[in-house]
């Protein structure tokens, strides 16, 4: 499997996508465009954490429906592929082998990701394959004191243009477009017979009828 060698710069969105809306894909959009990359990966995880999940192929599949033909914006299988639970050091892992050592490499998470980053596996390895990439949520405020706090600070960059020159290693903040839609909204409307239409692509609105999911 080695979808990204030589490949530009692309950057990793990963999530449970349970199901995939308009504000994921508004995020998504907008990553694309600020980090001017080749594309922007959505990686449905294969363990999600809700009730009511649907399965990963499914989440997978509504996630090619949701984008269509979009060029930059892919869904992509790699985390349903490896041998769960999966870890994002593992992923960035694996994509860095297959891109090569000079190509930048960005993991888009949000801040509250970002609280809870050193729970993660391995979590300061992150950053020997590729750069995080934070995105602002209502809420949450950047880590600024304790183990984490320090980390942020020493890996911090604010500078778009040299983050962009450089492969790996480096933390930047950035404000998206945050559409008030979420799937646990999604996955009520659905199981009190409400519309979800105008939350998220028509195209998926008929894969969870068909599917009889969430109800």
């Amino acid at each position: 499997m080695a979808r990204f060698v030589n490949s530009g710069p692309i950057a990793l969105f990963g999530g449970s996508f349970n199901p995939v809306h308009f504000g994921h894909l508004r995020i998504a959009t907008e990553l694309a465009e600020l980090l001017q990359v080749e594309s922007i990966r959505m990686m449905p995880c294969a363990l999600a954490p809700e009730l009511g999940v649907a399965e990963a192929s499914q989440r997978l599949e509504m996630i090619q429906l949701a984008i269509n033909d979009q060029v930059m914006v892919q869904a992509d299988d790699i985390e349903l592929q490896m041998r769960a639970p999966t870890y994002s050091v593992d992923t960035v892992r694996l994509v860095r082998e297959q891109m090569g050592v000079e190509t930048p490499l960005f993991l888009c998470i949000g801040m509250d990701a970002l609280n809870g980053l050193d729970k993660w596996l391995d979590w300061r390895r992150i950053l020997d394959y590729c750069h995080i990439v934070v995105s602002s949520r209502p809420g949450w405020s950047c880590p600024e004191t304790g183990l984490l706090g320090d980390w942020i600070s020493s890996h911090r960059c604010d500078d778009l243009a040299l983050l962009k020159e450089r492969a790996r290693g480096k933390l930047y903040f950035c404000e998206l477009t945050m559409l008030a839609i979420s799937s646990t909204i999604i996955r009520k409307k659905v199981q009190k017979g409400e519309t979800i239409r105008f939350l998220t692509p028509d195209s998926v609105v008929h894969y969870i009828q068909q599917q009889h999911l969430y109800e």
